[in-house]
């Protein structure tokens, strides 16, 4: 009998143990995207391959093109949306696949994908993706045009105040992954002519269209503002560098 209770409590336990990771994987999984994320037309031409997904700016004279780091685990399509509308506002945007959707893995990728030293690229992402965006830049001096940080209170191992480079960081105000307090904390670990954006009512797992993630708070804006608000200050911050402001 204590042979049998004990299988039973086996199964139960282990069935538990599944269904919170299958519930967590669903969570990191792209969902509700615009029907017209991928398609082509005047604005922007997207091409898929292994290593990314390029949303062209068609007719455009903008120099600069961005390299959008994907979270970790997330699916990167989450950030197809994003990357749409800064295609569309004129900036040719790379959206890297991770291999394992592990961007501390797989960041250096960039350096055979792409000729770096044109001095056109403005690199960044969201969460551990953002994280290693500014690994790159503490790696590769000089190399970026500018620097974007998405939901991160990175960087946190290494400092970057001794730089000059143009970088802007948004934030959630209820992000339960990178809270207000933890970004404020790390701030000064930032080029010292870094923006700093709080996005009202928005949370870790809106800068992407994801599930809400574990510890996330729950969002007080809904995704699509908090898209919007986004996209508005990652183009203005796009805009000023092409401009030379």
């Amino acid at each position: 009998m204590k042979i049998k209770k004990r299988n039973i409590f086996r199964l139960i336990w282990f069935s538990l143990v599944a269904v919170f990771f299958i519930w967590q994987w669903t969570t990191y999984q792209s969902r509700n995207l615009p029907e017209e994320t991928f398609k082509n037309d005047n604005k922007v031409s997207v091409e898929k391959s292994s290593d990314e997904i390029t949303f062209l700016a068609n007719n455009s004279k903008n120099q600069n093109e961005i390299i959008f780091f994907q979270g970790g685990l997330t699916d990167p399509k989450a950030y197809a949306p994003l990357c749409r509308e800064i295609a569309e506002n004129g900036f040719t945007c790379h959206l890297i696949k991770m291999d394992w959707r592990m961007p501390q893995w797989d960041y250096k990728k960039i350096e055979t994908m792409f000729d770096l030293k044109n001095g056109k690229y403005i690199i960044g992402g969201h969460s551990q993706g953002a994280k290693m965006a500014s690994q790159f830049v503490y790696e590769n001096p000089a190399l970026m045009k500018g620097l974007f940080l998405l939901g991160t209170s990175h960087p946190r191992d290494f400092d970057l105040s001794k730089r000059t480079l143009p970088t802007v960081k948004l934030y959630g105000e209820l992000d339960g992954l990178a809270s207000v307090t933890e970004v404020m904390e790390n701030r000064n670990k930032l080029p010292k002519n870094t923006d700093l954006i709080e996005i009202k009512g928005g949370n870790h797992s809106q800068f992407g269209y994801l599930g809400k993630l574990l510890t996330d708070e729950t969002a007080e804006i809904d995704l699509t503002k908090q898209q919007r608000l986004t996209a508005q200050a990652l183009i203005e911050f796009f805009n000023k560098i092409e401009s030379g402001n």
